[in-house]
C-alpha cells in the first residue's frame, strides 16, 4: 500500500530478507514535523516528533495501527527551533517510566542574542548557564499518562548537550545515551585550539546516566584522547585545565568529535556471534564541520559490554556508506547512517537519511567468537 504519512511499516512475507509490503501512516502536523524517534513498548508504537511523543496501540499481525493516537508528551514551550537540538527520542525502564532528552538551545551556553548561534571569537559562556533549567538534560515521565508537558516530568540528569541515541540497558537496568558534543572550538578560540584539535574535539561520549548525574555541559567537555573531563574554554579552560570539570560525571567512553551519533542499541539477539551479545551498536551520521580536514564518522560502531561496562575498545562494525574514499563536503556522502533496530530473529537493521535506504544485516556463519570483528 502506497500513501502519505510520516511513518512507514515494512514486512517481509516470503522470508527472503527484503521488504515486499510497504505501508504508510501518520500525518504529523505539529511544528516538529516528521518523526525523529520510534519504539515498540508493551504493545504500543511510540513515535516522537520535535515537539511531541505519540503512541498507538498495536494489534497482533496488523502492520499499520488503526487505533486512536494518544499524545503522551507535548512540548508547549513555544520555543521549538529546528536547528537547536529539539528532537525527542525516548527510552523506557522496567518501572513504567519514559525518559526523554531536552537538548540545549545553544552550542555552548553563549548569549546568542549578542554572539549569534556560532558564538564570537573568545566568547564566554553565560555563568550560571540559564539553558540548564529546562534544557541540556534528561527528563523522566509516566509512560502511560496522556497530555504531559515538560513541567509534569522529573529532571533525571543534567549537563547533556544534545541526544538522539538513547537506550535502556536491560543487563544492568540503567539508562545510556550518546551525546553530540560542542562545535566551533577553533572558530571561537583560535589561540587555544588548532584547526586539527577542533576537528577531533570535543568527544561525542557514551554516557551511563543515573539519577542525579551531571556530565558538565556547558562548563566542561570530555577529551577522549586525555581520557578525562576538561574545563571548557568559554569558562576559562585552555585544553588542559581541569578546574570545576573534576566534579562532573565521567563518560563510559568517548568517540571522536563531530561524528554525530544518531542511535544506540544494545544487542539482545542470538543470531550474531557470542561476542556481540549484550554489546552496544552506535550509528553515526557523520561530521559536517571538520574543514579544512576531510569529514568523518559515517559508520556504525560496536562496543563490547558486560555488566554495564565496556570490555574492550569500540570498533567499526559497518562502513562504506559514503561511497567515496574522502568526504570533503558532507554532500559528498552517498548514504549517512541514522537509525538502528533489532529484528525478532536477531538481524540488525540500519537506516540512513539521504535516500531512505534500510539495510538488514544477517549473520550466517559459525559461532567462532573471533569472526565478524570488523563486519
Amino acid at each position: 500500500m502506497q500513501g502519505a504519512g510520516g511513518t512507514v511499516g515494512l514486512r517481509d512475507t516470503d522470508n527472503d530478507g527484503k521488504a515486499d509490503i510497504i505501508a504508510y501512516f501518520g500525518g504529523y502536523k505539529d511544528e516538529g514535523g516528521l518523526p525523529v524517534g520510534m519504539m515498540i513498548h508493551k504493545g504500543y508504537l511510540y513515535t516522537s516528533t520535535l515537539r511531541q511523543v505519540l503512541r498507538n496501540k498495536l494489534k497482533p499481525g496488523q502492520l499499520i495501527p488503526d487505533s486512536r493516537t494518544e499524545i503522551i508528551l507535548n512540548d508547549t514551550s513555544g520555543n521549538i527551533r529546528r536547528h537547536w537540538h529539539t528532537a525527542k527520542p525516548m527510552a523506557f525502564d522496567n518501572k513504567g517510566h519514559m525518559y526523554v532528552p531536552f537538548g540545549a538551545p545553544t552550542d555552548a551556553a553563549q548569549d546568542i542574542d549578542k554572539a549569534g548561534p556560532g558564538g564570537m571569537p573568545g566568547g564566554k559562556g553565560l555563568d550560571p548557564a540559564p539553558d540548564l533549567q529546562w534544557h541540556g538534560g534528561i527528563w523522566r515521565f509516566d509512560e502511560d499518562k496522556e497530555g504531559q508537558t515538560q513541567q509534569d516530568g522529573y529532571k533525571y540528569a543534567s549537563g547533556i548537550r544534545s541526544v538522539l541515541g538513547i537506550a535502556w540497558n536491560q543487563d544492568d537496568d540503567c539508562l545510556y545515551v550518546v551525546m553530540n558534543g560542542m562545535d566551533n572550538f577553533h572558530t571561537r578560540y583560535p589561540q587555544v585550539f588548532t584547526s586539527w584539535q577542533a576537528a577531533v574535539l570535543p568527544s561525542e561520549p557514551l554516557l551511563k546516566v543515573t539519577e542525579g548525574s551531571d556530565f558538565g555541559w556547558p562548563y566542561a567537555y570530555f577529551d577522549h584522547m586525555q581520557g578525562k573531563n576538561v574545563l571548557q574554554p568559554g569558562y576559562g579552560g585552555d585544553g588542559k585545565i581541569i578546574g570545576r570539570a573534576s566534579k562532573f560525571d565521567v563518560p563510559v567512553l568517548g568517540f571522536p568529535g563531530h561524528w554525530a551519533p544518531m542511535d544506540l542499541l544494545f544487542y539482545r539477539g542470538n543470531q550474531f556471534p557470542e561476542r556481540y551479545k549484550k554489546g552496544a551498536f552506535v550509528a553515526f551520521h557523520g561530521s559536517t564541520d571538520r574543514s579544512p580536514y576531510p569529514q568523518a564518522g559515517y559508520i556504525v560502531c560496536f562496543v563490547p559490554f558486560e555488566n554495564g561496562k565496556p570490555t574492550g575498545k569500540w570498533e567499526v562494525f559497518a562502513d562504506g556508506f559514503t561511497g567515496v574514499d574522502t568526504v570533503v563536503n558532507t554532500s559528498d556522502a552517498v548514504y549517512r547512517p541514522m537509525g538502528l533496530a533489532e529484528g525478532p530473529d536477531g538481524s540488525l537493521y540500519i537506516s540512513e537519511s539521504n535516500k531512505g535506504k534500510i539495510w538488514r544485516v544477517m549473520y550466517k556463519g559459525d559461532q567462532d567468537p573471533n569472526l565478524g570483528k570488523h563486519s
